[in-house]
């Protein structure tokens, strides 16, 4: 398929013969479903018209319900990774109703800006390091990664400051889920990209899916352990800190901080807490049920008082979202 600009969009297999689009969050396309002054004016409005929708009749609120597509509390890995892809870059998929509306609502633009953001972060902390350390290989440890679209994209932005920076090492994206169709989507969406021609033709990049529930750590640190002499980087967008228990995150930070070297990082989104989130957002994921964690930042370094990470950096998105990175003293 041709876009703007006349780049092209790659595709890569899912299941039953359906290909989706690889995410590339520097594609015109992408670019183009992302405004932010109208992302911002929607979270101004929303609190208002989610009083509204409460006072309609129940059926209605029922439909609006199904129409957000969350499935037991949560929204799945792959449904997330479609309404990042946005309505450009979604346009030439088959989509049922429900999806079709959903992928063009404002609200989830908050998903795409979340990802860039993130990417942009994390490829701002490993550029000096792979650049100071050429001769250490890299590897991503993404805790609930589903399609792993943070650590492939914060590649792609990598590639493009500095492609000289990425030959030459191992590379690898390490996804620790229980899912296994957006891990398989992942490393499917590499194979494509490594293709000849493609922009990760050449590199040595591996991706591993993991089978991983978040309360027992354990294969996280054994992993670590086995790539002392990497450059490591473990993340969690839209995951860990966004459902886990204080007690699964504190162990989470604590095992890999054990095991990783001096300058790993930690990335990473939550949500604000309940007295400082956008009320908005508060009502639509209560109304459609979604058991999402309001830590905040209060909550975050309460959470960090019990490890020996420290608050790096933290970016905030329209009282939503919180991007934060951690290091080590």
């Amino acid at each position: 398929m041709n876009a703007n600009q006349n780049q092209r969009i790659l595709y890569a297999a899912f299941e039953n013969g359906i290909e989706l689009p690889v995410l590339d969050i520097t594609h015109p396309l992408f670019n183009a479903s992302i405004d932010e002054q109208a992302y911002h004016l929607s979270c101004l409005k929303s609190a208002q018209s989610i009083e509204s929708l409460k006072k309609m009749p129940g059926f209605i609120r029922n439909i609006f319900v199904k129409m957000s597509n969350v499935d037991n509390s949560y929204l799945s890995g792959m449904r997330t990774l479609l309404y990042k892809l946005g309505p450009g870059l979604s346009q030439g998929i088959k989509l049922g109703f429900r999806d079709k509306w959903a992928v063009k609502q404002t609200s989830f633009m908050g998903l795409r800006i979340r990802l860039r953001d993130l990417c942009r972060r994390q490829s701002k902390i490993l550029l000096p390091q792979l650049g100071q350390f050429p001769e250490r290989n890299l590897c991503f440890f993404n805790i609930a990664g589903g399609a792993a679209a943070d650590s492939i994209n914060t590649l792609i932005l990598i590639q493009e400051s500095d492609p000289e920076l990425l030959k030459g090492r191992k590379i690898e994206i390490n996804i620790l889920d229980i899912d296994t169709y957006g891990p398989n989507f992942a490393k499917r969406s590499i194979d494509v990209l490594k293709q000849p021609g493609e922009r990760f033709h050449s590199l040595d990049i591996t991706l591993n899916t993991i089978h991983y529930d978040w309360s027992g750590p354990e294969a996280l640190r054994k992993m670590s352990l086995e790539r002392s002499g990497w450059i490591q980087h473990c993340s969690s967008e839209g995951g860990l800190f966004e459902y886990g228990s204080d007690s699964d995150i504190i162990e989470n930070l604590n095992h890999f901080f054990a095991s990783s070297p001096a300058d790993a990082r930690v990335t990473g989104s939550l949500i604000f807490d309940r007295a400082h989130i956008n009320p908005g957002y508060l009502g639509f994921t209560e109304f459609i049920g979604v058991q999402i964690r309001y830590l905040g930042l209060e909550g975050l370094q309460r959470i960090l008082d019990q490890t020996s990470w420290v608050l790096e950096e933290f970016h905030e998105i329209e009282e939503i979202y919180i991007l934060f990175s951690l290091k080590k003293v």
